[in-house]
Formats: structure tokens, sequence, C-alpha cells
């Protein structure tokens, strides 16, 4: 059940970025993003040429003022947990506090196969993760740590391998599977949910919770490993597809033809999807927020192949605001 804390947050917007740009095309891009009403712009890390999230997100909170920064997610396995830690907290240092650490399990075969990383499986992945997020969060807090995990053995008095920051790192713990999320009810500040999965070596995409009734189940998955700290959680959502129309049936067809096959009434009822006139992309977020209680909203910015959301959503950020 959504909570009226959840109704009552202030929306805000963020707008994740893939394409590697040259440090005055990060500057102009960044202060775009934040002239255009986005609250938080985010970097993805994958192993394949695109922008490397923690050098494009100091460049980014260099060139503003308001914008945060993050990153949606870090794959866990690609940076043991300290190192990440002191990446995040050197950048929140660097931007005045406006650095949020977004981290998952990491899904890409290819990637592990290409970098020559064991790719293990999803459960080892998830149990990496597990012991990570809490060792970034102990080292974030300041807190001493002394951990002789599965995967990880860290042993170190507080405040000895990094700088502090003067304010809280959000931690945003990102993924559609129970055990991630079950993580992230108990230890994140913001919950990402995308309403979807792949398969063991991500070459299928499953819509596994893509509808109402999806993104309910997931949230309700938090809910309960969050227990009396729920209603503190931001919940986000990474909008798929935003398509401005005032056609939404005849583009639904279109895109569910792309997605190889989805049906358009399954993306016309998708919280993940927004398809309709500036007006209704900002009508469908509000009774999204009252439904579920997500108040914090992603969008895409320029992937190949396909035209960034930033420009439409600005327009819907007005509406709205």
């Amino acid at each position: 059940m959504t909570t009226d804390a959840h109704r009552s947050r202030p929306l805000r917007f963020g707008l994740n970025a893939g394409l590697p740009r040259t440090g005055g095309q990060i500057r102009t891009f960044a202060r775009t993003a934040e002239a255009s009403g986005f609250d938080v712009l985010t970097y993805a890390d994958h192993l394949v040429p695109m922008a490397p999230p923690f050098t494009s997100a100091t460049a980014a909170a260099m060139a503003t003022e308001r914008l945060h920064v993050g990153t949606l997610v870090l794959n866990n396995d690609f940076r043991r947990p300290v190192d990440t830690a002191r990446e995040a907290a050197g950048l929140a240092l660097v931007s005045d506090g406006r650095f949020e650490l977004g981290i998952g399990a990491g899904h890409m075969k290819s990637e592990y196969d290409a970098a020559g990383i064991p790719f293990d499986s999803g459960g080892v992945r998830v149990s990496r993760l597990v012991e990570a997020a809490e060792v970034i969060r102990s080292l974030l807090d300041g807190d001493p740590v002394d951990v002789a995990g599965r995967h990880y053995e860290i042993r170190a008095d507080a405040g000895q391998l990094l700088p502090i920051p003067p304010r809280r790192v959000p931690l945003l713990i990102g993924g559609n599977g129970t055990r991630v999320l079950e993580l992230a009810g108990r230890i994140a500040d913001i919950v990402g949910l995308a309403g979807f999965g792949h398969n063991r070596d991500a070459t299928e995409v499953r819509l596994s919770h893509f509808d109402d009734e999806g993104l309910d189940d997931r949230i309700a998955v938090v809910r309960r490993a969050a227990g009396d700290r729920f209603e503190h959680i931001e919940l986000n959502a990474l909008i798929q597809a935003v398509v401005v129309t005032d056609k939404p049936r005849e583009a639904a067809e279109q895109l569910g033809a792309a997605l190889g096959g989805v049906s358009p009434d399954r993306l016309l009822s998708s919280p993940f999807v927004l398809i309709g006139t500036h007006e209704q992309m900002a009508e469908q977020l509000t009774r999204r927020q009252q439904r579920f209680g997500v108040s914090y909203w992603t969008v895409f910015d320029e992937l190949p192949g396909r035209p960034s959301a930033m420009p439409d959503i600005a327009e819907v950020i007005k509406l709205l605001r």
C-alpha cells in the first residue's frame, strides 16, 4: 500500500546519459539539463564505448550549481567496494553533496567476457552486491568495518580508508529481482525499479513486472523488507520509452512492433512508458504517484537509434511545476 508520505513527496526528474562527450560538451549538456528542470543527471556503467560514470558525473557537477549527479547504476562487479566508496566520497565532496550513488548486481555477460571478468550465476552476483552494499554504506557513513564474508574481507577503523562526506550520500539500489529489492528495502535511500529482467546472459529481455500489478508486486517486496523505514524510501522508476503523439494507440502499435511484438494495450497501461501529449504525460505521472508512490522518474538521453527524451520531459516538468 502506498503511504501518504510517498504521495506527497516532491516530484524529481532524472536524465540518464550514455553518450561519451568531451569536457566542453559535458558542461553544455549538464547546464542544459539543469536549465530544463531536471533534478538529477545520472550515468550508466557498461564496458562499451559510453560515458565513464564517475568521470562524467564529476565534470557535470563542476559545471552546474543545483543539479545532482549520480550513477544509475554501477555494476558492483567492476570495482571492489572500497574503490566504489572512495570514488563516491570524493565526488560527494567536490560536488558539495550533490552526488547520489546507484549500484546494482550487473547482468551483461558479454561485457564480463570481453573484460575477462568471471560471470557467475545471478545468485552469486547478488550475494556479492549484498556484501558490497553494506560495506559501502558503512564506509560512507564513517563507521568502522569488520567484514569477513564469502566475497569480501575488509577491516578498517572509522574514517580510515576515505574522507567522510559532510552529508549522507544517498544510496540507490536498482533491480527487478526479489533479493536485490529486499536489500534495497533494508538499506537503500532510493529504490530503482525498471519493470523487467533478463535471461542469464542478458541476450533476452523479460517484461516480468511491466504492468500495474507487476510494479505493485515489486514495491510490496521492498515494503516487506523495509518495515518501518519504508515511508522514508524514495521510489524511482526508469521510463523505458517516451513518445509524444496525439495518436497514442497508433504510436503504441509501432513501438510494440519495434520491441518484438509487445501489445499496444500493455504499453499504454505500463507505468514504465509515457505515450501521449505533454499534458497527458503530466496527468499520467500524477496518477502514478498517487497509485504507486513513485515520485522520482528517470528518462533516457539520446541512445543509438533513439532521440533524447530531455526536451519533451522538460515540457512535462513545466506543466507539473
